[in-house]
């Protein structure tokens, strides 16, 4: 136990600047950008210590989480502000890419509920309006709730 609080008596640069790069290295598994920020805050926190290095370790740890928050808080901010935009919006969101699709029914929808062949799959569909619909009518997929495509006649 003595050598671990030792130790921490005797934190340098060196330390803030390792606990930087794991947090990067973790980082770059996580991909949430959640980490970068705090690895910011061991950069600048082990910058100050290469300066003042008979600062306290409690004075750098209190320095860490103060620039941490304010790091990750100001961090965000600014990548939402920054981000850009998607030519893609829905590129992870499957069903939402069908939305507005007309196609041609191969079965009958009765009680206007149904199933649509859409590129390699089936989907579970429904009228909006319950009505039911022959096989080979046209129809347009006008939502998606969860699994099930909503559907109405052209």
């Amino acid at each position: 136990m003595d050598e671990f609080v030792a130790w921490l008596w005797d934190v340098t640069y060196w330390h803030w600047w390792a606990l930087a790069v794991l947090l990067i290295g973790v980082e770059v598994f996580a991909a949430s950008t959640f980490l970068l920020w705090p690895a910011f805050a061991a950069v600048v926190v082990g910058i100050v210590v290469a300066f003042a290095p008979d600062l306290d370790w409690r004075l750098q740890l209190i320095g860490f989480a103060g620039l941490s928050v304010v790091a990750t808080i100001g961090g965000r901010a600014l990548w939402q502000r920054y981000r850009g935009e998607t030519t893609e919006p829905n590129l992870n969101r499957r069903g939402q890419q069908y939305v507005g699709r007309r196609l041609t029914l191969t079965d009958d929808f009765a009680d206007g509920a149904g199933r649509v062949h859409l590129d390699d799959t089936w989907w579970p569909a429904r009228t909006i309006d319950g009505r039911p619909i022959a096989s080979g009518r046209l129809v347009e997929i006008v939502s998606v709730q969860g699994i099930e495509v909503q559907v109405k006649e052209c």
